[in-house]
């Protein structure tokens, strides 16, 4: 009879070593399981989720933004690319810097940073028409201000739920992910499936077209859509669909390491050429004020103008200004802004220059030379705003226009926080009598800024059930600017100011946000004090923001070699046409530092 193994010393060591084998065959058959294509199609599911994130926020973006040019197929396999690089690039910097084999871990990350970057630019582009740049995150600071708070609270949408509704399906994935290392190979496999697809996409458009050299051409399209750093000047949207967010990113880190642009001679030959070309030949009327005062106001659009509700007029006091003999008004005036909106409108009103395209222009301006309009007029100067001075750069910038003096929400007694139009103008007032002249002066309204949620006018409620609650809102702000505005002309015929001071009266630009039923997004022009002939003979057609620096100094008959980029609404040859060469010398002459030599 054979012996029991299980009942002698041999047979212990026998159950032992099979329960050690057991052991590792256990940990063995998980180890497969990992690697197994279940384990990667899990990934592969994640990796898409990260994806999605970033194809929300383009093509939310391509419905909301003004695409520089029009897309074709391709453009949609290049977008599809450029997100597919994106989180590809996120998840191995994740995953190999940060994370080493931790593929969990990494690809959680990797969801967490595009859902927080798709919500982002989503809420930045309902705001400034553009995907977030590295010059808007440095403005970061501005959101914890009161009024961006209230703004982006109520831009919040229905559709914004899918960033609710994703999480959910994202932790349901994540818990099928194994723990331990995986196997990424697919989502190479996976990549390089699309770069083929988009090879083959351009390929084929290139065989169609009537070009020569058509392989020539398919690079050539490549090279434009993927590398080309001129593209992302040029035309920031279109660039930014087509090559996703890291690339763009990139781009404009290596401008900003590189810092200021040299200009080539080519460049710094085409500006002077420019400039000379189109340096008006003014008859000046030579008109002598003792002081100017620019009112900058918030967001005023020029449909407004006349426009009567229940309640009355909207902006009873602008009405009778723009009837004035003495007053030139224009309401065909076309903004000029690009993503810097306010700070834009006052750069181009301060320059003649057109803002930069790409990147916020205050990010750049602020450390370069600027033909500045207190500098040109040669008078004691000031700025008058409603915000701190940090906002937007307003210290750096009014240093570089040459202002002289700035007063911001803490020069105002007892206020905490921005200021309404009311304490705007108060301050404004205080300044002008202790203030020696001749001076310079520029105020800048806070009140007719979005979000338009509420009526903060009683005494001129607007409840027409066939007004928009928006619109009847913002009516009702403009109505309670104009009132400020009439008080503070008071003030200037009350201490004798009026009679020898230029007033100018003009928008930052109009509201972005909503279209307001489909109104005209024109603002408008006032220059109050203007005599009556020469009022006759000033443009009243469509103009532009940066007309108004030229219009300025040719009014006062200032001699510079620098007129600004815009044209004088005094010229009988006045032309509104801003062409690519206008927008290409102005983005030289602030990435150059043009006027520093």
């Amino acid at each position: 009879m054979k012996p029991d193994v299980c009942n002698n010393g041999s047979g212990g060591r026998t159950r032992k070593q099979t329960e050690i084998w057991c052991s590792k065959l256990q940990r063995l058959s998980h180890q497969v399981d990992l690697v197994n294509p279940r384990g990667n199609k899990w990934i592969m599911f994640l990796f898409l989720l990260c994806m999605s994130n970033l194809l929300f926020m383009h093509y939310y973006c391509l419905i909301t933004l003004d695409m520089e040019w029009s897309l074709e197929l391709s453009s949609y396999i290049d977008n599809c690319l450029g997100v597919s690089f994106d989180v590809l690039v996120l998840f191995l910097l994740t995953h190999l810097l940060l994370l080493w084999k931790k593929t969990k871990t990494a690809i959680s990350i990797c969801f967490i940073v595009t859902w927080i970057w798709s919500f982002a630019n989503v809420m930045y582009s309902r705001f400034f028409h553009h995907y977030i740049t590295l010059s808007a995150v440095s403005q970061t600071g501005t959101l914890f201000d009161s009024l961006m708070l209230d703004c982006i609270v109520s831009e919040l949408r229905l559709f914004d739920l899918y960033y609710v509704a994703i999480i959910p399906l994202y932790i349901s994935m994540y818990k099928r992910l194994s723990l331990a290392k995986m196997s990424v190979k697919k989502v190479f496999q996976f990549f390089l499936c699309i770069l083929v697809a988009d090879i083959l996409a351009h390929g084929i458009t290139s065989a169609f077209c009537h070009v020569d050299r058509k392989v020539e051409y398919a690079f050539y399209r490549l090279y434009n859509r993927h590398i080309n750093q001129t593209w992302q000047f040029l035309s920031p949207n279109y660039a930014g669909f087509h090559r996703g967010s890291v690339r763009t990113l990139v781009y404009e880190l290596k401008n900003n390491i590189q810092g200021i642009h040299k200009l080539s001679e080519n460049e710094t030959k085409q500006i002077k050429e420019y400039i000379s070309d189109s340096h008006p030949t003014f008859n000046h009327p030579n008109l002598t004020y003792t002081n100017i005062i620019i009112i900058l106001v918030e967001s005023y659009m020029s449909f407004i103008s006349d426009m009567k509700v229940s309640s009355g007029e909207v902006t009873p006091f602008l009405n009778t200004l723009k009837r004035d003999s003495t007053t030139y008004y224009n309401g065909c005036m076309r903004e000029n802004v690009t993503i810097g909106e306010s700070s834009d409108g006052q750069f181009i009103y301060m320059t003649g220059l057109l803002p930069l395209r790409a990147v916020i222009t205050v990010s750049k301006a602020r450390k370069i030379c600027l033909p500045g309009l207190p500098k040109k007029l040669g008078k004691k100067s000031r700025m008058i705003i409603p915000t701190i001075a940090s906002m937007w750069n307003q210290d750096d910038m009014c240093r570089q226009y040459n202002f002289n003096s700035l007063y911001t929400c803490r020069n105002y007694m007892g206020a905490s926080s921005n200021l309404n139009d009311e304490q705007v103008f108060q301050l404004a007032m205080q300044k002008d009598i202790e203030t020696d002249i001749p001076f310079f002066s520029v105020v800048l309204t806070m009140s007719m800024h979005q979000p338009y949620t509420k009526q903060i006018d009683p005494t001129f409620p607007v409840a027409d059930s066939s007004i928009p609650k928006d619109l009847a809102c913002y009516l009702n702000v403009c109505h309670y600017t104009d009132r400020q505005i009439e008080r503070y002309f008071e003030h200037l015929k009350r201490t004798g100011l009026y009679d020898n001071s230029l007033i100018v009266i003009a928008a930052d630009h109009p509201v972005h946000n909503t279209d307001f039923g489909g109104v005209s997004k024109n603002i408008p022009l006032y220059i109050v004090n203007i005599p009556d002939d020469i009022r006759e003979r000033m443009w009243h057609g469509e103009c532009n923001q940066i007309d108004v620096y030229t219009t300025l100094l040719d009014l006062l008959g200032v001699e510079s070699d620098w007129y600004g980029l815009g044209h004088s609404l005094l010229s009988p040859n006045y032309s509104n046409v801003i062409d690519s060469r206008k927008w290409d010398v102005s983005e030289w002459i602030i990435r150059g530092d043009y006027f520093s030599k």
